[in-house]
């Protein structure tokens, strides 16, 4: 046997495209998400129970975003060099200390770093997840597991506020913690058991190396316009999570389980997004879907800031445009990230890393200028933001991307 291909088989084992495989690729990515969603229902509650205002609570969805995207550029070529698999398990330990530390907080400092480390240690699931999938699988499976992970990513957060709201209504904020703790260290145990290493030792390259190419990968006409499309379009979204439950639950009075059905109904614009995605996928150039979603979230963003705008305020209406909003983010997401991922298929890593660390900013930037405007705009501080985040998509997705 040829020692290269000996090298390969004593250092990697392939996944194996089954159904499992991919619900757990899918978790982990997922977990994250999780972790910052399932909380949202919350925010009202915690500003109460530790005696901050309601921004000051919806700072801790930033921080929380900010460590995610930052460390996403550390976990990336991380990976690269000690294996996927250790570092997986060391994220996710680091992501049970920070659940633990939130879930334990006595006051709002002690949240706010229990955040920080739970978010750091979110990134490795979505990083990782992508990395093992590239490492075992190719042509239509890549295609089809990759799709999974990729789908969990973006819908979690439209369900599990609902899961956050019955459990924030029955048990209190703090038991949202508990809950995303166990899912984490259920994770944690299918990995060790479960999970090979993925990553063979002949690929292995230097961190250093693999964060150099950062620059010339953010300087690519078409990557770059791409992504900041893709991150102006989750910070429109992120604004939406962080803001909202002020509103609904803090001004209109719905429930916390009432609010937590919010999020469900908006996922179903991302669902029609797919479907328009597909039928047109085949005869439409990527820039141009990007650049039809972009005005659709525009459109959904519109009709979300115009009803307070004047003084009305109705949860029917603003559930409405958020359909209209995700629609657009669902014809948006995957064409915009399609394009920037395609143009570096042989450094596909340090490429996703990048993308990850700029989409995961722009949700740090959206749910952070939603709580700083919240004291001073009230219920427009959200819609202001998803209005400037969508114009912005919109321009950049139509003015600086390349014609193909």
């Amino acid at each position: 046997m040829p020692s290269g291909r000996r090298s390969r088989n004593l250092y990697q084992r392939k996944l194996a495209a089954t159904t499992s495989t991919i619900f757990l690729l899918a978790g982990i990515a997922a977990v994250g998400q999780f972790a910052s969603n399932i909380y949202t229902p919350s925010l009202p509650s915690v500003a109460l129970d530790l005696g901050v205002s309601q921004g000051a609570s919806q700072a801790t969805l930033a921080v929380f975003l900010g460590a995610f995207a930052i460390t996403q550029l550390v976990v990336g070529p991380l990976s690269d060099q000690f294996g996927r698999k250790p570092i997986l398990l060391i994220g996710l330990a680091v992501f049970l200390v920070g659940t633990m530390l939130c879930s334990t907080a006595v006051d709002f400092s002690d949240l706010l770093f229990g955040r920080i480390v739970q978010g750091s240690g979110s990134a490795a699931g979505i990083v990782v997840s992508r990395a093992m999938t590239r490492d075992s699988f190719e042509g239509v499976e890549l295609a089809r597991v990759l799709a999974a992970v990729t789908i969990a990513f973006a819908l979690v957060p439209g369900f599990t506020p609902l899961i956050g709201g019955f459990v924030e209504q029955m048990l209190g904020w703090r038991a949202t913690f508990w809950i995303t703790g166990a899912l984490g260290l259920l994770l944690a145990l299918i990995v060790i058991r479960t999970l090979p290493e993925t990553l063979a030792s002949h690929r292995r390259v230097s961190p250093l190396m693999e964060v150099a190419e950062y620059g010339a990968i953010l300087r690519d006409p078409v990557f770059g316009p791409n992504a900041l499309a893709v991150a102006c379009a989750f910070a429109s979204m992120s604004a939406f999570f962080s803001g909202a439950p002020a509103v609904l639950i803090g001004t209109l009075g719905v429930s916390p389980i009432e609010f937590g059905l919010y999020p469900p109904v908006a996922v179903s614009g991302f669902v029609i997004g797919g479907v328009i995605t597909r039928r047109m996928a085949a005869r439409v150039a990527a820039r141009a879907m990007s650049v039809l979603g972009a005005r659709i979230m525009l459109a959904g963003a519109v009709l979300l800031f115009l009803p307070p705008a004047f003084g009305l305020l109705n949860k029917f209406l603003i559930n409405g445009a958020m359909v209209v909003h995700v629609t657009g983010l669902g014809i948006l997401l995957p064409a915009s990230i399609a394009a920037a991922l395609q143009r570096f298929p042989k450094k596909a890593g340090a490429a996703a890393a990048l993308q990850g660390f700029l989409q995961m900013s722009g949700g740090a930037l959206g749910a952070a200028s939603a709580a700083a405007l919240m004291s001073a705009l009230a219920e427009l501080s959200f819609p202001t933001v998803m209005l400037l985040a969508a114009t912005l998509a919109w321009l950049t997705a139509s003015r600086l991307v390349p014609e193909p």
